[in-house]
């Protein structure tokens, strides 16, 4: 009954990351909604924990993987554009910061939910989806970048763009076109690698200039 008070509520259960899976956080907004369309309903905080040495092929809740914390993420902006009755949301967290009583991750005593790291210098892949989405300035940026060492010959090549379309451009060689989704994603699906050694690099051109980014991944 308390919930009746306020003009407005927010919630934040952080399904995918404390319990459940990611997938349950729209159908339990509908059903709010649909239960109570006269309230006024928001999302307080959303977010998991991403640290940027931790990585793997496939990313799953509490794995701590940069690559789980980009996919809740995306996921989440998916589910919040789908319902423009969200009054607000929060993403939580902007940076990595101290909690003297957590015992999670890598380290003691830091909540790793932030975009950058702790110490201010490092973007992760989620804080670049969200510059793609929010910030009109032309990018582009290659997620999975510090996921160097990799054991499969066929790999998906993640990016994160807000211009017309990008060119993907794996040793020396043309791989694909693709244009961002409505999410500013390009997905260049089963992506050759050759033993040892490769470089990524995609590109885009912009009114103004030509936009680059590569990374180097190597095949084990």
């Amino acid at each position: 009954p308390m919930h009746e008070i306020t003009d407005v509520i927010s919630y934040n259960h952080y399904f995918g990351w404390y319990g459940g899976k990611m997938e349950d956080n729209g159908p339990w907004m509908d059903m709010f909604h649909e239960k109570h369309p006269d309230l006024c309903l928001g999302l307080s905080e959303y977010g998991c924990e991403g640290i940027i040495t931790y990585h793997g092929p496939n990313p799953a809740c509490k794995d701590y993987s940069e690559e789980y914390q980009a996919l809740y993420h995306e996921h989440m902006a998916k589910v919040l554009n789908d319902r423009p009755w969200i009054w607000s949301s929060h993403v939580w967290n902007m940076f990595d910061f101290g909690a003297a009583h957590r015992t999670e991750g890598d380290r003691p005593g830091i909540n790793d939910k932030g975009l950058v790291t702790h110490d201010r210098k490092i973007k992760k892949d989620a804080y670049y989806f969200y510059r793609a989405n929010w910030n009109p300035e032309p990018m582009i940026y290659i997620a999975g970048r510090r996921n160097v060492n990799r054991v499969k010959p066929l790999v998906d090549v993640q990016v994160f763009s807000n211009v017309e379309e990008v060119i993907l451009i794996v040793n020396d060689c043309q791989c694909g076109k693709m244009k961002p989704d409505s999410l500013k994603v390009c997905l260049f699906k089963d992506v050759p690698l050759r033993k040892g050694r490769n470089e990524i690099e995609v590109r885009a051109n912009d009114s103004k200039k030509q936009l680059i980014d590569r990374c180097t991944w190597i095949l084990q």
